[in-house]
């Protein structure tokens, strides 16, 4: 019995090419981006849950408040405050830390610069899940000089060969001998790690000054706690110990400081703090697009239901003749039910070809980089199952039930009419489809216009052809003096104009901070949260900075390594009245006295989703320590043979250091790089909402056409021209379309403003930005109704009356 139902079934899709194809097809596109973003949404709510006990891994972090109310936020911790944490809480199981160290690396003549280099506490291994193909994670760099590596760090250095045993340098000062080889890190997770050093030549390299520091950060630590430990009591233990050992310093410059605990899996998603690994993902976003992930799906399911009962029409004799001659209502739902499950069928067999397929492009838009089959995913298969059951269910139900209860007698006379409320229901999902269509294309618009107005805006400072190279790290005794004949030496050129040398170029994130600093003589509570950049007397020159008043640095003065330069924003932030007033006045800085000599006028440090940050500048040509950047301003039409010649220069002054570098601009517009492809991915699947929207617009068109079949012809007989007949058939659409706006336009308003706020420097909502995405949608559905309302205004109204 089954079988011919399904035989039926398939006759009957068959029969009807054009319905049954677009209802397949919009079913299909709905589940291909439900699937697509689920991929993406899934991936991001993945990080670091592949761990043991992840639920009761937690972050220890390091914050600092001064009297004001400003703060500065670590994502790494204090020093001194884990080994502490270890010996005295018992609710800590374990607990492990590292120290990321950016070092050049060199094997055999080859220099490679490592930024995912950490120096590791064996008890991170009892925490963290690392799969070791050689060596023992808890002896093997136990001792000093041993290191341990990933598989593909191993074959960049050693190719084919055995990495056990081999030694390679680091700052080609310390040699380290390679004991154990793991895994590739998985990409979900937030800490991604190359080499792993012994924690013990960190104690070496800094020694007690460092690591008994509690005013100084870097030392990223994470604990193990027992399960249902209370973290609120816990970070009361933590302020206590903040107390005993830092309590006195943080009374005198009445400050506060806090030791914040932080679930691992929220790290990626939650978390934007000072010495972040990398630029961690956003919660808001990746919950957006789940949000649409639903709806395009439920506008496809909706379109189903409005295609079927708009084909009820066409079906309502075969009803009629299917009871007359004996079939009760199970008979016919399980008829129709057996039509739902092919269709959905088919659209599920399309959707998976197309996940394929499309795939590597929808990866390349997100900017994942994964290499696993979204098709072999654990959640793949169960997903498209519950899409397929759930899509029969919701899509099929109230159609078959429509279809299936027809009465034979009213049906068989021709004397068929839809119900008020079943009208009023279909046109209700309409104007859904609409308002989704609307908020979804206005989004679109919304995010690019935020875009291109910071790329468009006055950054403050210049990065065209400013070529920027990483500070040599292996330095002789006379670094200093072979830094100025560097300078000098690409100087002489013409294809180069500048150079500078700088602890932070503009577009980077200053990573150098320092507090309870202020005026000298006031009381050390006024001491503030400052970002510190060591520039040289180049600095100013080469970015095209202004000085709002007072002089730049100059060779002039002997003294300048006592004088410091501040930003507009540090002058108000220390409380002077002016610029001008701030010129010549000393600042406490840590007890040493700083002359303020000069005010630059502010520039966007970083992109213009924030907002301009208290910068104080100090005189130091030689960088600090091994930081810094050297910035290039070039003047050459060709860039590679200029890019070439700095090269030469830096490995004849600085050999066997890795030559690595980048242009400012392109590395600035990366900061925007994750807004971009947001829009992009909401951008694309509001064109897919648009196009399930237009096959339901088609579905209602059809039926209405065919509804007011009779009345057409009436009226045509009776002296009605071709453009009343529009008007007539047009007029409910104009209706659910404004509707579909008054609804979506308050969301829309009140979303856009609490999307936009999140930037230091947005656009102001105005009314072209709802007005264009709106005309855009009225246009298509003319578009799309036009065929079918023109068709039924230009039909023989003889023809009509007597189809009818």
């Amino acid at each position: 019995m089954l079988r011919n139902y399904f035989i039926s079934a398939h006759r009957n899709l068959v029969k009807s090419k054009i319905f049954s194809s677009v209802n397949i097809l919009g079913l299909a596109i709905g589940m291909t981006a439900f699937l697509m973003i689920m991929h993406y949404v899934i991936f991001e709510r993945s990080y670091d849950k592949f761990h043991d006990d992840y639920e009761n891994i937690y972050r220890i972090r390091y914050e600092r408040y001064s009297e004001d109310g400003s703060s500065v936020k670590f994502a790494s911790c204090c020093p001194p405050a884990g080994a502490l944490i270890r010996e005295r809480y018992p609710e800590v199981q374990e607990l492990g830390r590292l120290v990321r160290y950016k070092a050049s690396v060199s094997y055999e003549g080859q220099y490679f610069m490592e930024e995912r280099m950490y120096f590791a506490e064996t008890d991170f291994f009892k925490i963290f899940k690392v799969n070791f193909i050689e060596g023992d994670p808890f002896t093997g760099i136990a001792e000093p000089g041993n290191a341990f590596i990933s598989k593909s760090t191993a074959e960049k250095y050693f190719g084919n060969y055995d990495p056990i045993g081999k030694v390679f340098s680091v700052d080609k000062n310390t040699d380290y001998q390679v004991t154990g080889v793991f895994e590739d890190i998985p990409q979900n997770s937030h800490l991604k790690f190359d080499i792993l050093l012994s924690f013990k030549n960190l104690e070496t390299l800094y020694g007690d000054e460092y690591l008994t520091a509690w005013g100084h950060t870097g030392m990223f630590t994470y604990a193990k706690l027992l399960p249902g430990t209370d973290l609120f009591a816990f970070e009361e233990k933590l302020d206590a110990l903040v107390e005993e050992k830092f309590g006195e310093a943080l009374k005198y410059y009445k400050m506060e400081m806090k030791l914040p605990v932080q679930p691992l899996a929220d790290i990626h998603l939650n978390s934007n703090f000072m010495q972040e690994y990398e630029i961690n993902g956003n919660k808001d976003a990746v919950n957006i697009l789940f949000i649409i992930a639903v709806f395009v799906i439920i506008m496809a399911w909706v379109n189903y239901i409005n295609l079927s009962t708009a084909g009820a029409l066409n079906r309502a004799k075969e009803v009629g003749l299917r009871k007359v001659v004996g079939a009760n209502r199970s008979n016919l739902v399980i008829q129709f039910f057996s039509e739902v499950i092919l269709i959905n069928l088919f659209a599920v067999l399309i959707s998976v070809l197309l996940v394929y397929l499309l795939t590597p492009f929808f990866n390349e838009l997100t900017g994942m980089t994964l290499s696993v089959n979204i098709l072999m995913q654990n959640w793949f298969i169960p997903t498209l199952a519950g899409l397929f059951i759930i899509g029969v269910i919701f899509s099929g139900f109230y159609p078959v039930i429509a279809m299936s209860s027809f009465k034979p007698l009213t049906v068989l006379k021709g004397n068929f009419i839809n119900t008020e409320k079943g009208s009023r229901l279909r046109k209700g999902l309409v104007v859904f489809q609409f308002a989704i269509a609307f908020i979804l294309l206005t989004g679109t618009i919304a995010v690019y216009k935020q875009i291109s107005f910071m790329q468009d805006q006055e950054l403050g400072f210049s990065v065209e052809q400013t070529l920027i190279v990483q500070s040599p790290r292996v330095r002789t005794q006379a670094y200093g003096e072979d830094l100025k004949t560097f300078k000098q030496s690409l100087a002489k050129i013409n294809e180069i104009k500048i150079v500078s040398h700088v602890t932070e170029v503009p577009g980077r994130q200053i990573y150098w901070d320092a507090g309870a600093i202020h005026k000298q003589g006031e009381d050390a509570s006024k001491g503030k949260n400052y970002q510190i950049v060591g520039v040289d007397y180049d600095f100013v020159d080469l970015f095209d900075l202004e000085l709002a008043a007072g002089r730049n640095f100059s060779i002039e003065f002997t003294a300048d390594n006592e004088n410091l330069m501040m930003n507009e924003t540090a002058v108000k932030f220390m409380g002077f009245e002016s610029n001008e007033s701030a010129v010549g006045q000393k600042v406490d800085y840590w007890g040493n006295i700083f002359t303020i000599v000069g005010v630059v006028k502010d520039y966007h440090q970083q992109s213009l989703k924030e907002d301009f940050e208290p910068h104080l500048f100090r005189f130091m040509p030689e960088g600090r320590g091994i930081r810094g950047q050297i910035a290039v301003k070039l003047n050459s039409a060709n860039m590679k043979q200029t890019v070439e010649f700095v090269e030469s220069k830096y490995e004849e002054f600085f050999p066997g250091n890795p030559f690595v570098y980048f242009f400012l601009d392109e590395y600035y517009d990366q900061q925007y790089k994750a807004d971009l492809q947001f829009g992009k991915v909401v951008g694309m699947f509001s064109i897919l909402a648009v196009i399930i929207t237009l096959l339901g617009i088609f579905a209602l068109s059809l039926k209405s056409a065919l509804q007011k079949t009779k009345e057409i012809g009436i009226r045509k007989v009776l002296g009605a021209e071709v453009s009343n007949v529009l008007i007539l058939l047009s007029k409910d659409f104009i209706m659910l379309l404004l509707i579909s706006f008054l609804i979506a336009l308050p969301i829309l308003y009140y979303g856009l403003n609490k999307f936009l706020d999140s930037y230091a420097n947005r656009i102001e909502l105005d009314v072209l930005l709802f007005i264009l995405p709106m005309l855009a949608i009225v246009f298509v559905t003319i578009v799309t109704t036009a065929f079918q309302f023109i068709k039924a205004a230009l039909a023989n109204p003889i023809k009509s009356i007597r189809y009818e």
